[in-house]
């Protein structure tokens, strides 16, 4: 529990102070403030003095957090205020840009290396705008944890360990589906086989199916791993694993990866629907008939929602089996 206190302090405290500064005109707002259309994020389309005023409000709120859990176990109003404020800045807040940065990374690196890329594309992706969201979810997630602590804390699980596992089966077949839906198509487009696109389309955008590619196939080492929630082989080191072979693997990693991972899913995936929404374009410019081509990532909530759902499944059948 120290730990998120202290990452929740730390961050209200430098966002108060950012945040008044941002609301009275001062440099480095990390958003687009008041830019045309629906924005990546939720704060793009306010102004700086807005947006830095609803950055202030949320520290103050993670600052009485912080303190109330430095004393004890919160209350159940504390605890769901922790919850809301936490799911906002560690889900609803936040975009695409750290699913891409997480995704493009190790993609562009294998570029770099294979002499297609320069390094200086990487080091582009890491701005200023990208690593607030990324402390953002941070403080998100410490909230989060605070909350579901004290609002969970004493109680036993929720359902059986059959029961667990009989959920952990529904939420893992979704968490499958979409990014295997999303890899079928990208691998289409990289084979010349316009999968829910138009030929024209594809030629389009023949130069960037390989990126595509490569996210199709991060997609679908995640879906791997995804089986494993409900498989014994994610209880056990497979006997290809050198030196940890036949170990139990501990319950919270498999389970905290993926909880991690599907909270970026699911902020990318929120920002594409309220977009979509809008009228706004998703995609590659000329993307709108083309039903493959934004599709895909409308289901990245639902994938996000599913891999959450499953995890903490896991997590409780693994305690349960561990306590007989």
């Amino acid at each position: 529990m120290v730990v998120p206190v202290l990452i929740t302090g730390v961050w209200s405290v430098s966002y108060l102070a950012l945040g008044l500064l941002w609301a009275f005109g001062g440099p480095g707002y990390p958003f687009d403030a008041g830019g045309a259309g629906a924005g990546d994020t939720l704060l793009d389309p306010v102004p700086a003095a807005v947006g830095g005023g609803v950055l202030a409000a949320s520290a103050l709120v993670a600052a009485g957090v912080a303190v109330l859990s430095a004393r004890g176990p919160l209350n159940r109003a504390p605890a769901v205020i922790a919850v809301v404020a936490g799911v906002g800045l560690a889900v609803v807040l936040p975009d695409v840009r750290i699913m891409m940065t997480a995704g493009y990374l190790p993609v562009m690196l294998a570029a770099v290396l294979a002499g297609q890329a320069e390094f200086s594309m990487i080091a582009s992706m890491l701005t200023w705008p990208s690593v607030n969201l990324l402390i953002l979810m941070a403080a998100g997630v410490s909230l989060m944890v605070l909350g579901t602590r004290a609002f969970l804390g004493g109680r036993g699980q929720p359902f059986s360990a059959a029961g667990a596992l009989r959920i952990g089966w529904y939420a893992t077949a979704v968490a499958v589906a979409v990014p295997v839906v999303y890899a079928v198509t990208r691998f289409g487009w990289f084979l010349g086989v316009p999968v829910g696109i138009s030929d024209e389309f594809l030629s389009y955008i023949a130069e960037i199916t390989p990126i595509g590619a490569g996210l199709g196939a991060l997609g679908l080492i995640g879906a791997v791993l995804t089986v494993g929630l409900v498989r014994p082989w994610g209880e056990i080191w497979p006997r290809w694993v050198p030196f940890l072979r036949g170990r139990p693997i501990p319950a919270r990693f498999p389970a905290y990866s993926a909880l991690a991972v599907s909270l970026p899913i699911t902020s990318a995936g929120l920002m594409y629907v309220r977009k979509k929404l809008s009228g706004e374009q998703v995609g590659p410019a000329g993307a709108a008939d083309e039903l493959g081509a934004w599709l895909p990532e409308m289901l990245w909530p639902l994938w996000g929602a599913a891999l959450a759902v499953a995890a903490l499944a896991y997590l409780s059948r693994r305690r349960h089996l561990a306590h007989g």
